[in-house]
């Protein structure tokens, strides 16, 4: 039987009195000189009432319980909730990405499109309609939030089997359609360690991100996330790579890594995490990676990539549960494509 808001509100009450956070209340107990306003009574309200606001504010919380110990408080109350008040609460106290990040410059649209970004300007062209089609696949076969366990449904992964068929270029694009035809935000992540990668081309292979994150487990996700100029989507560059003898080498990310990613998904339970991994052959990371994950898109350049190395790759990435193929740099050679009625509208 479903629980009746008036009831449901006594129950908390309780609970939190029975943690020391609420107060139960008490009446009044008035002395007989109290009853009536004399000339001391009426002298103390008037110096109560020309008190500073500040100490009025700051007393209630020097008196009340900490933020630590409200936040077991409510962990409490919620165990004994309904499981759609539990998941209503939940959602409130996760922050936007957005509004969470320190007030630094943007990326600007042009250095997106430096990096690889054809979707930025929102014209319908042959590419970015096919990336619509793509965001549509990946997007049904999302779930729509975090969920503990493997395999958030939050996080996504684009790979491929080898170098240089175009993950880089699939992950940037997948995730600024996605930004721009969604309501969902979007946190892309470089996790590759190589040379030129998304962050060098974008021209942060200088700044702080996920390495640096995975070395110091004090360090905030948000002071390694950079805006960019498309809303919702925000950029988490690969980090400031060792040298060798160091716990980081060339191609891949420090450890513990799949504990960080994990973290980045539970941190924002209703943002779509999309990770640009290395290649299946040329590092254990998306192996190590595909279990904790919800979905996983595997960019096959078209008339190169072996079947062969298809076939080890999905064999290395068989822990995740829901694998697409996107077949890149294709050749076209009919007219039976999108971009064939020459015409774009600016409708989205």
């Amino acid at each position: 039987m479903a629980l009746e808001p008036g009831h449901l509100v006594e129950r908390v009450a309780e609970r939190l009195r029975g943690v020391g956070g609420l107060t139960a209340p008490r009446p009044a107990e008035r002395r007989p000189e109290e009853m009536a306003p004399t000339e001391e009574r009426l002298a103390k309200d008037r110096a109560a009432d020309a008190r500073p606001a500040a100490a009025e504010d700051a007393a209630p919380a020097a008196a009340g319980p900490s933020a630590a110990a409200a936040d077991t408080m409510l962990a409490r109350v919620l165990a004994d909730a309904p499981a759609g008040l539990t998941r209503a609460a939940t959602g409130l106290a996760q922050p936007r990405l957005t509004e969470a990040l320190a007030p630094l410059p943007p990326l600007e649209l042009e250095a997106l499109e430096r990096a690889g970004l054809v979707v930025g300007r929102k014209l319908r062209t042959r590419i970015s309609e096919e990336f619509r089609v793509t965001v549509g696949t990946v997007m049904r076969s999302l779930k729509t939030s975090y969920a503990p366990g493997r395999g958030a449904g939050n996080l996504l992964m684009v790979t491929s089997s080898r170098p240089g068929e175009g993950k880089s270029f699939t992950a940037l694009n997948l995730s600024g359609s996605i930004a721009q035809h969604t309501q969902r935000e979007v946190l892309l992540v470089d996790m590759d360690a190589k040379q030129h990668s998304l962050s060098d081309q974008l021209g942060l292979g200088d700044r702080p991100g996920l390495i640096d994150l995975a070395a110091d487990a004090a360090m905030r996700i948000e002071d390694t996330v950079l805006r960019t100029a498309i809303p919702n989507l925000s950029f988490m560059p690969v980090g400031r790579r060792r040298g060798e003898g160091s716990d980081v080498g060339e191609g891949t990310v420090a450890r513990p890594m799949t504990s960080l990613i994990e973290r980045m998904g539970r941190r924002f339970p209703n943002h779509l995490v999309i990770l640009d991994a290395p290649p299946c052959l040329s590092t254990s990371d998306p192996s190590t990676i595909a279990p904790f994950v919800g979905q996983i898109v595997l960019v096959i350049e078209a008339e190169k990539t072996q079947k062969s190395e298809v076939m080890a790759s999905l064999d290395l990435i068989k822990a995740c549960q829901t694998v697409s193929l996107m077949l890149n740099k294709i050749r076209v050679t009919t007219s039976y494509t999108f971009g064939a009625y020459h015409y774009f509208g600016t409708y989205s």
